[in-house]
């Protein structure tokens, strides 16, 4: 992997300073202490970093040799600042996600999110291949207008009031299949569960998921990681080396991808977030977690035609978990299409049916 790019990706603005951690860290100013809180507060990114920093002592020289492995040799007069900033906690882990601002201004800056280990003697950062690089295609995508979208605090809303409604109601038939033995390889689900039940269900980030710890022995996700170790200021003339950064074929648990996937799709990262649910599709096709949120994330960034067949794909599917959010999603995707009299049919099937949104799909009909 070529280093120049990794700092190029790297090389985004962030609205939290370096010099502000320090400074943060060495001060008993209250006023200045609260200045830096409150800019930190304004990114949610910036805001987790800083309990991240709190666990370090506010002590950025930890991140010295990571400066001189990702800054071009040609380039070391550019500035370095930037905050870092992190997301995850494994064990005693911190977490911190860090930039590096390059004077040239990149054509769409990527939030980065690292996995942080530290001890004594040297920081690792685990790096998913979304962390650094997207597809070519996502990475041409756009945000839809912000009236356009279905921001995920109204997504967590609608499953609150959905699942206070069930609990009122008699409870309906859960499945329960036996536990396959599946490889982590490619595999149509669809050809090995053909029943379409409630599922199990899970809340990761306040967000409903099929809980399929239930229905799948070990599931795991086919991904690629990146290691990258630096050897923080105290170790830097002891000898020690560095090693090169090198993407590596691993298999993440299931839960822990997808946690990390919803957490991105919360932040309003949609096109991240695409990313990832379209490697979660890659090991199983008929994933119905993330046809729904690929779905979302589509319908996010605009892009309405290709998010209708993963909403459709949740109907259709073995879980009937997103029956009602999926169809509901297919109306007001037809809707932005212009394509009125297909989503006037979808409206009335949801009136007709009853259910959470039949309400809203009145109120569309009038």
């Amino acid at each position: 992997m070529n280093l120049n790019l990794i700092h190029s990706l790297f090389g985004s603005s962030s609205p939290l300073k370096r010099s502000d951690i320090e400074t943060y860290g060495r001060t008993t100013d209250p006023l200045v202490k609260n200045a830096v809180e409150q800019k930190a507060a304004a990114d949610s990114f910036d805001a987790d970093a800083m309990e991240g920093w709190e666990e370090l002592g506010y002590d950025t020289g930890a991140l010295n040799r990571l400066d001189k492995q990702f800054m071009p040799k040609s380039n070391l007069g550019w500035y370095i600042g930037g905050g870092l900033a992190v997301a995850g906690i494994v064990a005693v882990a911190v977490v911190v996600i860090f930039t590096w601002n390059s004077a040239e201004p990149e054509s769409e800056a990527l939030v980065q999110q690292a996995e942080v280990e530290t001890d004594h003697e040297q920081l690792n950062i685990t790096l998913d291949e979304s962390d650094v690089v997207l597809p070519a295609l996502i990475e041409q995508m756009h945000d839809a207008p912000e009236l356009k979208q279905l921001q995920p605090s109204i997504i967590k809303q609608d499953f609150h009031d959905i699942e206070a409604i069930r609990r009122k109601e008699p409870p309906g038939p859960v499945a329960e299949l036996p536990i396959l033995e599946l490889s982590t390889d490619r595999h149509r689900d669809v050809e090995i569960i053909r029943k379409h039940e409630q599922a199990k269900e899970i809340y990761l980030h306040d967000l409903k998921l099929i809980d399929y710890r239930n229905y799948r022995s070990q599931p795991q996700v086919k991904t690629r990681q990146m290691i990258l170790t630096g050897l923080p200021a105290d170790y830097e003339e002891t000898g020690m080396e560095e090693q090169d950064p090198t993407w590596q074929e691993v298999n993440v648990p299931y839960i822990d991808f997808i946690d990390k996937s919803m957490r991105i799709f919360g932040q309003g990262n949609y096109k991240r977030a695409l990313s990832r649910f379209e490697t979660v599709l890659e090991t199983y096709d008929m994933d119905v977690n993330a046809r729904f949120y690929a779905g979302l994330c589509l319908y996010n960034l605009g892009e309405y035609d290709q998010s209708i067949p993963n909403f459709e794909a949740c109907i259709n599917g073995p879980y009937s978990n997103f029956d009602e959010e999926a169809k509901w999603m297919i109306g007001l995707t037809y809707e932005h299409m212009g394509e009125r009299v297909k989503a006037r049919k979808i409206f009335e099937e949801i009136e007709k049916e009853g259910g959470y949104y039949k309400d809203q799909a009145t109120k569309k009909l009038r």
